[in-house]
């Protein structure tokens, strides 16, 4: 397990929770297997790591933000998958479970 600091506001949802900016994240390493509307750890090519859902885009892998203001990208093999994100604190203090979320919107 790790953890993680949130930077920026795509995994925000439009009432204002979520992975807000500043929120940790905790991610279990060992679960790699990608599965449609969980969170997951991403590592970008930069060396950063993003959360965001998993979610088939055109038929291949991709990940999709929270908030609908980001579009959602591919998947390719310079993104590495680090595990999934099992919950988050806001405040550092109380941790809540990050929840599995259908696909709602078209893509």
């Amino acid at each position: 397990m790790f953890a993680f600091q949130i930077s920026g506001d795509s995994m925000t949802l439009p009432d204002g929770t979520g992975l807000v900016q500043g929120a940790w994240v905790l991610v279990d390493s060992h679960d790699l297997f990608t599965s449609d509307g969980h969170v997951f750890a991403f590592r970008m090519p930069d060396g950063s790591l993003v959360a965001k859902r998993y979610r088939l885009l055109g038929g291949r892998p991709g990940m999709y933000s929270d908030n609908v203001a980001y579009a959602p990208q591919r998947l390719n093999a310079d993104i590495r998958n680090q595990g999934r994100v099992y919950a988050y604190s806001v405040d550092g203090q109380a941790w809540a479970f990050t929840k599995y979320r259908a696909w709602g919107r078209s893509s």
